[in-house]
């Protein structure tokens, strides 16, 4: 047996019928939202970096964390759906603008450190988001989290 002259099937491995279809919507919104996230603490940290545009260090503290409790304490439906995403929306911008003092003093010490630390974040979260999607069985992908815990404490 060639082990070079195998057909491989991509196809199959993209296909997570063992997932239900509610299941499957529900992470799509969900990396959607962790996406969104992203981008827009990426923005504001870019904001207050290159810009200075945004300065007040304890006004945006505030306010991130006055739209974090208000975003825990409305609760969940779906006409709060939108109202909820803009205060995540919100709490993830001024978080961005909070790290702007930290990421100008990692790019005074090493520049390098920011661009390695996002990439490794990103190797990491996508391993393990493919590994909890391929499991066949939620036991596999809880027991992930244990050892991670370990190796991160």
């Amino acid at each position: 047996m060639d082990i070079f002259n195998r057909n491989i099937n991509f196809d199959a491995l993209f296909k997570f019928s063992h997932i239900s279809a509610s299941t499957q919507q529900h992470l799509k919104k969900v990396y959607a939202s962790f996406a969104l996230c992203m981008f827009l603490a990426a923005a504001g940290a870019y904001l207050n970096v290159v810009t200075r545009l945004v300065q007040f260090g304890l006004l945006t503290g505030l306010g991130a964390l006055g739209l974090m409790i208000w975003l825990m304490a409305t609760p969940h439906s779906r006409e709060t759906e939108e109202k909820r995403l803009a205060m995540l929306a919100g709490f993830a911008f001024l978080t961005g603008v909070n790290l702007g003092p930290l990421l100008e003093m990692c790019i005074a010490i090493n520049p390098s450190i920011i661009p390695t630390a996002f990439l490794g974040t990103a190797v990491i979260f996508s391993c393990f988001s493919l590994s909890a999607l391929f499991a066949k069985r939620a036991v596999v992908a809880a027991t992930g989290r244990f050892s991670v815990a370990d190796c991160v404490f």
